[in-house]
């Protein structure tokens, strides 16, 4: 069920290996911002249509797109896949479901992304490497739209926890010693609407999914999302659709790391197959998870991962 990934990795820790050398693009100087950040924005508009923003977050494996002026490229907010889980159950914006369309679950998701769209946390061009990564960890987003001023406020970039991770073989920490051991999951027959909710409630992109102890596969939210794509609804209420269970959308082909392994593998891992964080099993067992996030964490903010090359 769960592969192994230790080919990702051609070196393995050593205690005394001397110092780590970490190969990275990353130059953490005032204004390196763009160094990093993709000047191809993904963006959609007011109007669209939050299942047609669902599928576009889907189609570009994103988890946030920045709401623009079609004509001046203006940032007017930012929709992010947590906020389209909220709409299907998992928070206060399931209420516009119930409220604006009566329930009527193909008219809801047919509606303007301005219904859920959100203030989006930004930077400019002027912005550090640090800049971000703190906004990144402080506020737990994903992505940040890059602007050319405060005052135009029009979109020139984005960057991602992507492109800020180090290119790193060898941390020399294993990922035990960073994975979050305390893993909130998921069963197979667990319905859409209340893996929204878990989700939303502990802002969680991915949940692995277990029954009797076992790893049987991982649900996320743009399994969730492919959801509203495939189009094959059960009627136009909302309760009925998003009744659905995990199993018909959760990926059963699980890609996981060893607790053992050296954290580079995990970065390894992210660059081969575009996933932001991975099960930590060994015989279809869970241990934990580990993610992007704790990597950048671990980098950025022991005081331990950050080596004078990348200052």
């Amino acid at each position: 069920m769960a592969s192994n990934p230790r080919t990702f990795s051609d070196v393995k820790g050593s205690g005394d290996r001397g110092p780590r050398e970490f190969k990275t693009h990353i130059v953490k100087s005032e204004g390196a911002i763009m160094k990093v950040a993709s000047s191809d924005v993904i963006s959609t508009h007011q109007t669209n249509s939050i299942k047609n923003v669902a599928a576009l977050i889907r189609e570009n494996d994103v988890r946030r797109i920045p709401v623009i002026d079609a004509g001046t490229n203006r940032l007017e907010g930012i929709v992010a896949a947590i906020d389209i889980l909220d709409f299907l159950g998992g928070g206060d914006k399931y209420n516009i479901i119930e409220k604006d369309y009566g329930g009527n679950f193909l008219a809801a998701i047919n509606s303007p992304v301005k219904k859920i769209m959100r203030p989006a946390t930004y930077l400019d061009v002027n912005a550090s490497i640090d800049d971000a990564v703190g906004i990144m960890l402080d506020k737990r987003t994903s992505c940040i739209p890059i602007v050319d001023s405060g005052k135009s406020m029009k979109v020139v970039g984005l960057v991602s926890e992507r492109d800020v991770l180090p290119e790193a073989n060898d941390f020399g920490v294993k990922v035990k010693d960073v994975m979050q051991k305390n893993v909130i999951t998921s069963s197979k027959g667990m319905a859409i609407s209340d893996v929204s909710k878990v989700m939303v409630r502990s802002r969680l992109r991915r949940l692995p999914v277990v029954e009797d102890d076992k790893l049987l596969g991982v649900v996320t939210v743009l399994d969730v999302l492919g959801f509203l794509g495939m189009g094959s609804f059960k009627g136009v209420n909302a309760e009925e659709n998003l009744d659905t269970k995990v199993e018909e959308i959760m990926e059963s082909n699980v890609i996981s790391v060893g607790s053992d392994d050296d954290l580079g593998v995990v970065c390894g891992m992210v660059r081969d197959t575009g996933y932001g964080g991975f099960p930590v099993a060994g015989d279809d067992n869970l241990y934990g998870i580990v993610t992007i996030t704790d990597v950048l964490r671990w980098v950025y903010r022991s005081g331990r991962g950050v080596p004078e090359k990348m200052s």
